[in-house]
C-alpha cells in the first residue's frame, strides 16, 4: 500500500463521492441513444413501422441535488427501451415532467414509432396537452408548444396520467 501512495503522490487526484439522486425517475442503467438504432442488452431495435400501439411511460423529479428524468418505452410486442437522463441545468418539477416527455416522444420519433400511448404522473402535463389546463407562464408555454409539435408527427397519439401511488411494476 505504502508503494502505491509513493508512486501515486506524484499525481494530483482526487475522490469525489458521486451524489445520491433520489427519485422514481433515475433506471437502473443508461442506454446510449444512436439515431438510427437501439441496442439493449442482446436485443437490437432498428427503425420500422407498425400500425400497433406503444406504450410510454416518463417521470421528472427536480431536488436539491439535480434534475433527472426517465422513460421507458414498450413495444407492441413488450421489448422494452428504458433511457434515464441527469439534466444539467435547473428545472422545475414541472419542465422536468416536461422534459421527461418531449425526450420520450422524440426516442419514438426517432425509431419510426406511428401510435402512441404515453402515460405520465403529472396532471399538469396531462390536463395542458388535453387543454383543460392552460400554460401560464411563459417557461410552460414554450413547453407545451413543443410537445403538442412533437405529438402531431404521429398518427395516434394518446395521454394518459397515472397516480403517484403506482409504481412502474404495476403499469408494466
Amino acid at each position: 500500500m505504502v508503494k502505491w501512495a509513493i508512486e501515486l503522490g506524484d499525481h494530483v487526484i482526487t475522490f469525489l463521492p458521486r451524489h445520491l439522486v433520489k427519485g422514481q425517475v433515475i433506471a437502473d442503467f443508461l442506454v446510449e441513444l444512436p439515431s438510427n438504432m437501439i441496442k439493449q442488452g442482446e436485443t437490437t431495435i432498428t427503425r420500422r413501422e407498425t400500425d400497433e400501439f406503444w406504450e410510454l411511460y416518463t417521470d421528472g423529479a427536480s431536488s436539491e441535488e439535480g434534475v433527472g428524468i426517465g422513460l421507458i418505452l414498450v413495444s407492441p410486442n413488450g421489448e422494452k427501451i428504458t433511457y434515464a437522463i441527469r439534466l444539467k441545468f435547473a428545472a422545475s418539477n414541472n419542465e422536468a415532467e416536461h422534459e421527461a416527455l418531449i425526450a420520450g416522444l422524440r426516442l419514438a420519433k426517432s425509431i419510426d414509432v406511428r401510435q402512441l400511448t404515453a402515460y405520465v404522473d403529472s396532471q399538469l402535463v396531462t390536463s395542458q396537452l388535453n387543454g383543460s389546463f392552460e400554460a401560464r407562464d411563459s417557461s410552460m408555454q414554450k413547453y407545451l408548444e413543443l410537445t403538442k409539435a412533437l405529438t402531431k408527427t404521429f398518427a395516434a397519439f394518446e395521454i394518459k396520467q397515472i397516480p403517484r401511488n403506482v409504481t412502474r411494476k404495476q403499469m408494466l
